[in-house]
């Protein structure tokens, strides 16, 4: 069994941050992520990753395996974006690769937006790694979300690890039969494609399934649910909130005054 099998699951433990009420978790990604765009230096992204990587390890009792395990979807889509703005970005040329130019000012804005990313990507997972997709459900419920849409959030939330499991199943047997692993960078190419042509029919598959699960039960029949976990809310949850709103201005402003 493949470590990354594991980096979009709910991880059972009794940690702080597993008893901030779920809702207020989802409100601390989206201030996080808000506040990111405030931040003009890559110095204040670099501070808040490390903080929320600490609140991962520490607060949410994570261990670093997990964490690296996820290193790839965390940090890829960051050096891509990264990348991207090296060339795309206007300003003076620093170097030439070919008819592709890099220049200061993707240079400059080039780590504020891996950092912008890497740590949305990063307090997401805390998110996935610290609530149970039923409670998120409820709580969402609670705030006045009709129970089909929240039900729909518990549902994306319960296929990611499914998907995820997919494609280590179908990666391993591509490489059982070929060592896809030793393979050139086209014929990896090719093979990914494959992947998401398996894992595309296999994910129709079970939504279709869970399409008829829903349906033979009567779901959506009744205009409030006939039975819900419970799940308290408590008002220390809301230091989450409070301790990041704080760093954030105090990061924010920092810039300015520097």
């Amino acid at each position: 069994m493949s470590q990354s099998q594991h980096s979009l699951n709910y991880i059972e433990h009794d940690s702080p941050m597993h008893r901030v009420y779920p809702l207020v978790k989802l409100i601390w990604v989206l201030l996080v992520a808000i506040g990111l765009f405030f931040y003009r230096t890559p110095l204040s992204g670099a501070v808040m990753f490390g903080v929320i990587l600490l609140t991962a390890m520490i607060f949410a009792r994570v261990s670093l395996r997990n964490v690296l395990s996820s290193a790839k979807l965390i940090f890829g889509l960051g050096l891509l974006l990264m990348l991207f703005h090296f060339f795309a970005d206007p300003g003076e040329p620093v170097y030439r690769l070919g008819p592709l130019t890099i220049t200061d000012g993707g240079l400059r804005e080039g780590p504020i937006f891996f950092f912008r990313l890497s740590v949305v990507v990063l307090a997401s997972f805390v998110l996935i790694w610290t609530t149970h997709p039923r409670d998120l459900m409820v709580s969402l419920n609670k705030a006045g979300v009709p129970y089909r849409y929240a039900f729909a959030v518990f549902l994306a939330m319960r296929f990611l690890p499914l998907i995820q499991r997919e494609v280590d199943a179908v990666k391993a047997a591509h490489s059982i039969r070929g060592r896809a692993g030793r393979s050139g960078l086209l014929h990896r190419f090719k093979l990914w494609q494959r992947y998401m042509f398996t894992v595309l029919i296999n994910g129709l598959r079970k939504a279709e399934s869970t399409a008829i699960a829903i349906e033979c039960r009567g779901f959506g029949a009744y205009p409030d649910r006939t039975y819900m976990k419970p799940v308290e809310y408590q008002a220390g949850s809301l230091l989450l909130i409070v301790l990041f709103v704080v760093l954030q201005t105090g990061l924010i402003v920092a810039e300015r005054v520097l």
